[in-house]
């Protein structure tokens, strides 16, 4: 088995007296793909904003590659959790792009802010990666001039250029029109296939069965069942996931 890259244990996450997570443990070694899926308001994207300390824990604790947010006595530093936060790249639902910057410049910001490289260094990154996602034709176009699946892949570039060692989706293509689906998965796809240690909370189903190692499926706060795509989708064990699956899969076929 490969190193751990994340290590989560008994993480819980509390809003006031409201409890989203209840207690999770999980474990996501080098170059494996997890998708975390579940119904709305279950924690799944609360579990991955703690997973870059987005939210911080309120008990338990995230480790990334062996160093843990936060230190002996329990506290979180902001030093310590910048640091390792820019090992792990985040993409949102929404593209959270800068307006008045071209996809260029919004590729260039965080690695001459936070990774305190040249504008030269950065341009050259972002170059890069921006072709990698299919994009060299629309380096120097403005957000309100790209689509929703080339901001959302924009977005993917940006986190790619801080070359982390983690990549993080929440809910990617769910703000997508459905013919723009495609192309933010295909890059997604071509990232598994390059062993990008990745989470994905997503509700493309299909997507899920196909480019993930491990299945987690949530419900209220704790994680239900977890296992192989073939075993999850076909041949799931907790009655909660068969129904969900059933749900979300066969929803022609429920009679309520």
């Amino acid at each position: 088995m490969s190193k751990p890259m994340i290590e989560v244990a008994q993480l819980h996450k509390s809003f006031g007296v409201h409890e989203i997570l209840k207690g999770i443990d999980l474990t996501v070694h080098q170059g494996e793909i997890v998708v975390i899926i579940g119904p709305s308001g279950s924690g799944k994207s609360t579990l991955l904003r703690c997973l870059n300390c987005l939210e911080l824990p309120s008990s338990g604790t995230v480790k990334v590659e062996g160093t843990s947010f936060s230190d002996e006595s329990g506290r979180y530093n902001e030093k310590r959790v910048a640091r390792l936060r820019t090992e792990i790249g985040m993409v949102f639902q929404g593209f959270n792009l800068f307006p008045m910057m071209t996809a260029i410049q919004n590729v260039m910001a965080a690695q001459i802010k936070i990774r305190k490289k040249s504008a030269e260094e950065a341009k050259k990154t972002a170059e890069k990666y921006l072709t990698k996602v299919g994009l060299a034709e629309r380096m120097n176009h403005y957000p309100n001039q790209l689509s929703g699946g080339q901001k959302q892949r924009v977005a993917i570039a940006r986190a790619l250029a801080m070359e982390p060692n983690i990549m993080l989706f929440d809910e990617a293509t769910s703000a997508l029109d459905p013919e723009l689906v495609g192309e933010v998965l295909k890059v997604i796809r071509e990232l598994a296939d390059e062993g990008m240690t990745m989470v994905l909370v997503t509700h493309e189903m299909r997507f899920a069965e196909e480019v993930g190692d491990r299945i987690i499926f949530m419900d209220k706060g704790v994680i239900v069942e977890e296992g192989k795509p073939s075993d999850i989708f076909n041949a799931p064990k907790h009655q909660r996931t068969k129904l969900f699956i059933n749900q979300v899969l066969h929803p022609e076929s429920e009679k309520v």
